[in-house]
């Protein structure tokens, strides 16, 4: 799992201006007293949803830090960080641009929008107004003859509902484009736009509310992070807004569409969800390979809680424990959400 640290990145970076904000209260070192409240999309105001939008155009304007060719601001720091560290964790602790702390990471609860094709497109997360944009406009194309280059991990099957592939056409971020990617080059100056290719019944079939209370009857974690982030609500999340040809579906370059941390910010809300259900136990269990997808462990053993894990942006290393980072209220993470599963 790995969207505790990437969200927290984020929205450490959009709130630095913000005088209103106060950082989260600890009596001491690892006690979070009065945590940051993570909220659903459609829970925040109006004027919250105006401000978010600007603090992540903000980013885009602000120049780049990671010292790498082909990134181009502050926003692509996160999309480069991702690219080398794919399936890693990231976590950062830096604030620039005038979103309010205390209101944390927004996420996108999928499972609202899973009953039909009209709920997911007229989902508020993809107001042209207060959202992020809709749909690009469509280009044909399957998975065995696609009209684009497809990407490292896109949907394994065809997608007969994708309904788009374009260019982002309407919405704050209508043009927005990317030197980032594909794969993980990150010194390379290849300019491209960020595509959306709505695939609703993907995210029906694979991020409904009953796949994910199904995943909250897991009883380990090793399952648990094989079925949900490869199989089940993660994956879905990017096929529905990714299809065949949109940015969401490139495994490594999918932060530079702006609905990732909201998608990854649910996803660490189920994580989450699930570890309650047995929070003593559950607080200090992992599991996995080093390596991505090596779980028969041919190139190395597996993760433990003293792992060392890099949580810093591309160009900076800041590390902790793995098993620091396993509680939303300890070490160096203070936050928890509006509600659960």
């Amino acid at each position: 799992m790995v969207a505790v640290s990437w969200t927290a990145g984020l929205v450490a970076l959009l709130a630095t201006f913000s005088s209103a904000t106060a950082k989260p209260c600890r009596s001491g070192p690892g006690v979070c007293e009065k945590p940051y409240v993570r909220k659903e999309w459609r829970n925040l105001s109006n004027p919250q949803k105006e401000k978010y939008i600007k603090a992540v155009q903000c980013l885009m304007e602000k120049p780049s830090t990671a010292g790498m060719a082909a990134v181009r601001n502050r926003y692509e720091d996160f999309v480069a960080t991702h690219i080398v560290q794919t399936e890693a964790v990231h976590f950062t602790a830096l604030w620039e641009c005038g979103w309010d702390r205390r209101l944390g990471q927004p996420f996108w609860d999928w499972t609202l929008d899973t009953e039909s094709d009209a709920k997911f497109l007229s989902s508020p997360v993809f107001d042209k107004k207060l959202g992020f944009g809709g749909n690009g406009a469509f280009i044909p194309g399957n998975l065995s003859h696609p009209e684009l280059p497809g990407h490292v991990g896109g949907p394994p099957f065809d997608l007969p509902d994708r309904s788009g592939g374009g260019c982002l056409e309407d919405g704050p971020f209508a043009g927005l484009k990317t030197q980032l990617g594909p794969l993980n080059d990150t010194e390379v100056k290849a300019e491209r736009c960020i595509r959306r290719d709505f695939s609703p019944r993907s995210l029906a079939r694979f991020g409904s509310r009953a796949q994910v209370d199904a995943a909250m009857q897991i009883g380990d974690y090793g399952t648990f992070e094989r079925v949900t982030d490869s199989q089940t609500f993660h994956p879905a999340g990017h096929w529905a807004t990714g299809g065949l040809y949109g940015t969401m579906t490139d495994t490594y370059a999918s932060p530079g569409d702006p609905v990732f941390y909201l998608h990854h910010s649910n996803v660490d809300r189920a994580w989450w969800s699930w570890q309650q259900r047995d929070l003593g136990r559950r607080q200090r269990e992992m599991d996995g390979p080093l390596f991505m997808f090596d779980y028969a462990n041919a190139l190395g053993g597996n993760a433990t809680l003293d792992t060392p894990v890099w949580v810093g942006l591309a160009g900076q290393r800041v590390e902790f424990k793995a098993g620091e980072l396993l509680h939303l209220q300890k070490g160096p993470l203070c936050y928890t959400y509006e509600s659960i599963y």
